[in-house]
């Protein structure tokens, strides 16, 4: 039982209880920012798939875009710690709703066509870029420094980001099933134009103040989150965990292609995504109660990547449910303790260098992955064939992850 600050003698009660920070803003801001982006992924493949002609291509333009956005994470850090990590946030979320208008604007004047649909989510993706940094950022700043605390905002923010995971692909497959396709490229843009307005009601004087008064020495473009790195070499371990755990973006195509070409229902990449964001929101809730170490929660994400690595192969609806929930619980679990680890590493004013370095990680991990796929189909191989390279894979994801739940331990001791 805890002892109240009533309970305590007089001089043993703390003089100045720190409040923890708001997170309603913040939170909404996420839950409408990423109902928009869960339902942008999903579609995505879908559009370029019918304007094309080809899945093959769907699939490399999915990998190029990842690349595209790796180069907006790159060169972001200096910037978001320059501006703020709220305000970062919220002038890439509004500029994610500009690029992305573009679809619906041309759609309603008759001139969607794939060059068209190209230029918006390639323009979407790089400043995508921008979000990642700053949306990471910004729970380090939030924090001050307190472990808890950071607990708690990086629970809040995945328990919220997997709740949009389930919410969008729902939104998303039921207007696909009532032919309502223009519905849902309008709604995309409105709802990161919402979210980059919630944001702003996130407290400014709450980010920590070292950070701010850094902000005026900060360049807008360095490679200082990558010297801090170079110089701290326990930050590697983190940063790499959160590049091999970054497997999520792959759910768009896993999603759309097994609906499409091994289920033959288009209108299933609701229920398979919704699958994914459903594991991430109970290993939100989880993370927390369980209380495991930094090692062990990798070794459960690991777990987590060999179960989707072959939920794929009996070819019905059940199994990749379950092999998606299961992935997206381990998942979630590996990355907020990483997350952890990596914020008590990092010192302030370099919070969005140092997190711009780890999302460029956590980028490039996944385009490989993506790659494969796109190759794949490309080659005409069979829904069967393609799929089984891309177990194969995540199979050594999953030798990699373990490699690092090897290093963490050594570092744990």
């Amino acid at each position: 039982m805890e002892l109240t600050a009533a309970a305590l003698p007089a001089e043993e009660t703390p003089a100045v209880t720190r409040e923890r920070a708001p997170l309603a803003g913040f939170v909404a801001g996420i839950l409408s920012s990423q109902i928009s982006n869960n339902a942008m992924h999903l579609v995505q493949p879908l559009v370029i798939a019918d304007l094309s002609g080809s899945l093959g291509l769907a699939a490399f333009v999915a990998a190029a875009e990842t690349g595209v956005h790796m180069l907006g994470t790159l060169v972001s850090g200096g910037s978001v710690d320059r501006l703020g990590s709220r305000r970062a946030l919220m002038y890439a979320t509004w500029g994610r709703g500009i690029c992305l208008a573009f679809i619906p604007l041309a759609w309603a004047f008759g001139g969607l066509t794939l060059t068209w649909a190209l230029c918006a989510y390639t323009l979407d993706a790089f400043v995508r870029g921008w979000v990642d940094s700053s949306v990471h950022a910004l729970p380090l700043g939030l924090a001050e420094g307190d472990r808890e605390e950071l607990d708690r905002l990086n629970a809040a923010y995945e328990f919220t980001f997997d709740l949009a995971s389930v919410i969008g692909p729902l939104l998303l497959g039921a207007l696909l099933l009532t032919k309502q396709g223009f519905a849902a490229h309008a709604a995309i843009p409105v709802g990161f134009l919402l979210a980059g307005f919630l944001y702003s009601r996130v407290p400014e004087e709450r980010v920590d103040a070292v950070q701010r008064e850094k902000r005026a020495r900060t360049k807008w473009l360095d490679w200082d989150g990558w010297r801090q790195i170079a110089r701290d070499p326990r930050l590697l371990a983190p940063v790499a965990g959160l590049a091999l755990f970054n497997l999520f973006p792959l759910r768009k195509v896993w999603s759309a292609f097994f609906a499409k070409a091994i289920l033959g229902t288009p209108a299933a990449v609701g229920w398979i995504g919704a699958a994914f964001g459903l594991g991430g929101v109970i290993g939100a809730l989880l993370f927390p109660r369980l209380r495991l170490s930094t090692r062990a929660s990798v070794l459960f994400g690991a777990a987590g990547t060999a179960a989707l690595a072959v939920s794929w192969a009996p070819g019905l609806l059940g199994p990749m449910l379950a092999g998606a929930a299961l992935f997206g619980a381990a998942n979630a679990c590996a990355e907020l303790s990483l997350l952890r680890a990596l914020g008590e590493l990092t010192p302030a004013g370099l919070f969005g260098r140092v997190t711009s370095v780890a999302r460029v990680g956590t980028t490039s991990a996944s385009v490989s992955l993506k790659a494969a796929m796109a190759g794949a189909f490309a080659l005409g191989l069979t829904p069967y064939a393609s799929f089984a390279v891309v177990g194969a894979g995540l199979g050594v994801m999953v030798l990699a992850q373990l490699t690092v739940a090897a290093r963490l331990g050594r570092t744990e001791r």
